[in-house]
């Protein structure tokens, strides 16, 4: 994995359900990189490159660009992002896969590790976001109150998470000002006022062509909590950015103690996005948590 100097050809996968662009390079054993909301297979322009041991692959889930698959955000779900995922990775005839996934996608990525074992070699988590760790109904107030009580601190920060930028950012969404939606997600999920701002020009550029990804954000999501996370076999590691909002490290944590094979590391002075906030020191991670568990 290293910066990427010259463009690469964007490829098309044909799954059946969807459609799925992809970019790839180098050869040897498979990483497959597997993006959150809002962004799309660029957010790992750092990672793909020429590469003498590692055959990168980085797509765009269905409702991210360049594709063209059309159907209702809402039913954009961890399911069947899951499902195209293992689609995916079949129809390249790539497996099993070193697999890495961001946030949304993260989950997706996690979900596919505990219900299709057999398909990744090992298991990178950037800050995904599995709520049902914490919550295994989002919308139980008997569950909160729980939460609150045993985890003040992580129960607080959720709410806060809730309130400033999860429903305001629905809210646009279904106003369709997808703008104001973009916005509200990025401050929460960076937690800071003003995140768009900060990005630099390439990835306000994606993440505005991808603003209208945060609707997958009105999906219900599955239970994923400690049974099904111990499922996942690989080796895993789970890494957060130590200015992320509390409620993410808290659920890293908890993913960190049921997943069986896990370790967790923390990436300083970055938030929601390490691998293109801090690219050399998440590389340095992720390559040396690669090397222990290739076959190569």
């Amino acid at each position: 994995m290293v910066r990427s100097v010259q463009p690469i050809d964007l490829r098309i996968a044909d799954i059946g359900r969807v459609k799925l662009a992809y970019v790839e390079a180098g050869s040897g054993e498979p990483v497959v990189f597997v993006h959150g909301i809002p962004t799309d297979y660029r957010a790992w322009n750092s990672q793909i490159g020429p590469s003498g041991k590692y055959h990168v692959i980085a797509y765009s889930r269905r409702l991210a660009q360049p594709n063209q698959n059309t159907m209702d955000y809402e039913k954009s779900t961890i399911e069947n992002n899951s499902a195209d995922l293992v689609g995916f990775i079949k129809e390249l005839g790539i497996s099993p896969v070193h697999l890495v996934g961001h946030s949304y996608g993260g989950f997706a990525s996690a979900f596919c590790a505990s219900t299709n074992p057999q398909l990744i070699r090992s298991l990178t988590l950037i800050e995904p976001a599995v709520s049902t760790i914490l919550l295994k109904n989002l919308k139980s107030k008997s569950e909160f109150f729980g939460l609150l009580l045993a985890h003040p601190s992580i129960a607080i920060s959720a709410a806060k998470f809730q309130r400033n930028s999860l429903d305001p950012s629905l809210k646009a969404f279904r106003q369709g000002n997808f703008d104001a939606a973009l916005r509200y997600n990025l401050d929460g999920i960076m937690n800071r006022h003003g995140a768009f701002e900060l990005l630099p020009e390439p990835v306000r550029i994606m993440v505005k062509e991808n603003q209208k990804t945060v609707g997958e954000l009105m999906a219900e999501v599955p239970v994923f909590g400690r049974e099904e996370a111990s499922k996942i076999s690989a080796q895993t590691l789970l890494i957060h950015g130590t200015e992320s909002p509390a409620v993410l490290h808290a659920i890293v944590d908890r993913l960190g103690k049921a997943i069986p094979k896990s370790e967790v590391s923390t990436l300083s002075g970055a938030a929601h996005f390490p691998h293109f906030e801090k690219p050399q020191e998440f590389n340095q991670l992720v390559l040396g948590f690669l090397s222990k568990h290739s076959s190569n």
